[in-house]
């Protein structure tokens, strides 16, 4: 499938899904609900969310260090804040993810440890979502998920699982290597054989992989905190088990290429999940504010990018998404 036809669909789904969640919302309503927010809570959220990301540049420097590759953390954490900004507000073609393997690839000139280290730490993130959730219906929130989302959670958990299956067992090695070889314009960014080795070597690694899993449950922990926070600075009346039942189902779906940055997608995740207690409106006006908040986020990258040009040139502020 071409860029622009992905690109198309993923603008058909979007609009779709937001029109759909207006039809049964009241902007007015939405109006009234972000106009009468707190600044207070939208600023700690802001500070919390900005504070993540270097924790998860070190996740990735651990992930690069267990494989021989130093690399400082001040580069890897502009090149994580430049990564959200691409994947904000760049075409969907263009994402995050393939920003820092990309930038990382052409910093080593070697692709293959890039681009695992780059979808280790995506796939450990992912667990650690279904972790969370699975703790956070343990402990009590098992009243405040429907089956819908014990459904959902089920299915990501298999996913996840089935994609370590993938990347760490050796009688799938042939079939791996295909199904899971980056590409990019529908050719081969990578040579299979050569980027598996690179996953697979990292069964090797266990100690590191439950750090990083660790730091990736505490950055879930945190980027659900801001979620409550954003529900206080609303005045919105959520019990805080159903945002940590919420929370891994929207960071999940958001990470889905079916709509362009999450528009809609976002915003019907709120609508239905938090649907026993908050108003279609209120529930909207949530995602609204946590798009808001991720936007915000993201500029620190669009300031980074803005420097490099300033100083270097636009070549040298234009995101990359090929390694030589």
């Amino acid at each position: 499938m071409s860029r622009r036809t992905r690109l198309a669909i993923e603008s058909l789904v979007s609009g779709v899904i937001l029109v759909v969640v207006l039809w049964i919302s009241n902007p007015e309503q939405i109006w009234q609900t972000l106009s009468h927010a707190q600044p207070g809570w939208l600023a700690l959220a802001l500070v919390i969310q900005i504070a993540t990301i270097p924790v998860m540049a070190y996740r990735w420097q651990l992930l690069l260090d267990a494989k021989g590759i130093h690399q400082r953390m001040g580069w890897l954490t502009r090149t994580y804040y430049i990564a959200l900004f691409a994947g904000q507000f760049l075409p969907a073609a263009i994402g995050g993810d393939a920003v820092r393997a990309v930038e990382l690839g052409r910093r080593t000139h070697d692709a293959p440890e890039a681009v695992a280290s780059v979808l280790i730490d995506r796939v450990v993130g992912v667990i650690s979502l279904v972790a969370l959730a699975a703790v956070a219906i343990a402990a009590g929130g098992h009243s405040a998920a429907g089956p819908e989302v014990l459904v959902v959670e089920v299915m990501f958990g298999v996913a996840a699982l089935a994609v370590l299956g993938l990347l760490f067992s050796s009688r799938v090695r042939g079939l791996a290597a295909r199904v899971l070889e980056p590409r990019s314009d529908g050719h081969p960014l990578i040579k299979g054989e050569r980027f598996y080795d690179a996953l697979h070597a990292y069964r090797n690694h266990r100690v590191v992989l439950v750090v990083v899993g660790v730091l990736a449950l505490a950055v879930q922990v945190a980027r659900i905190g801001t979620i409550w926070m954003l529900v206080q600075a609303l005045n919105l009346d959520v019990p805080i088990s159903s945002i940590f039942i919420t929370g891994p189902v929207l960071f999940v779906a958001l990470i889905l290429p079916v709509s362009i940055n999450g528009i809609g997608v976002r915003e019907a995740v709120f609508v239905y999940f938090l649907r026993d207690y908050t108003t279609p409106s209120q529930a909207f006006a949530l995602g609204v504010a946590f798009f808001a908040l991720t936007t915000a986020t993201a500029m620190v990258g669009g300031l980074l990018l803005a420097f490099r040009f300033v100083r270097y040139g636009v070549e040298a502020a234009r995101p990359r998404r090929q390694i030589d």
